[in-house]
């Protein structure tokens, strides 16, 4: 392992990128970013308590499929920082306009660990009811919370069907 960063510092040297975007590059290239099949329905911003915008919620649903996949989504200004991530998918039985309630919760799922942009896919089948979204991130003394609405349903579900 010591060998490979050396390695690294040393090839940032020779190609003048900053040692740090060169051991990240080659972090993110062997790693897979999260990918989602069907529409995009959520993108949300995760403020911090200092109203650092730090990330995005991005949840997509497939109705061939009836599934339902989020993902957090660091942005420019933490891209790189590692952080403590979490994003979390409920299945609700009814639709709610109040951000983060889940009326008759069914199911949820949730990816959570330390990254440096991208957290890996929850993922629900829903195909009747209707699904919501909580990022949640921290690092340091910063942390900031965030709960969508469950307004994107399954058809039939009522609310707004954007499947």
């Amino acid at each position: 392992m010591r060998s490979l960063i050396v390695g690294l510092v040393a090839a940032a040297a020779l190609t003048g990128l900053p040692a740090a975007a060169s051991a990240q590059s080659s972090a993110q290239s062997s790693t897979q970013l999260p990918t989602c099949s069907g529409k995009r329905v959520m993108r949300e911003a995760v403020h911090t308590r200092e109203m650092l915008k730090a990330a995005y919620i991005h949840v997509f649903y497939d109705s061939r499929t009836s599934t339902a996949c989020a993902y957090l989504n660091s942005t420019n200004a933490t891209w790189g920082t590692r952080k403590h991530m979490t994003i979390m998918l409920k299945h609700c039985a009814r639709p709610s306009s109040a951000f983060g309630r889940c009326d008759g919760q069914l199911q949820s799922t949730a990816r959570r660990g330390w990254y440096t942009g991208r957290t890996d896919t929850a993922r629900l089948n829903i195909s009747r009811g209707c699904v919501m979204a909580t990022g949640r991130i921290y690092w340091g003394k910063h942390y900031g919370l965030f709960h969508t609405r469950s307004t994107v349903c399954a058809s039939g579900a009522g609310g707004a069907d954007r499947g």
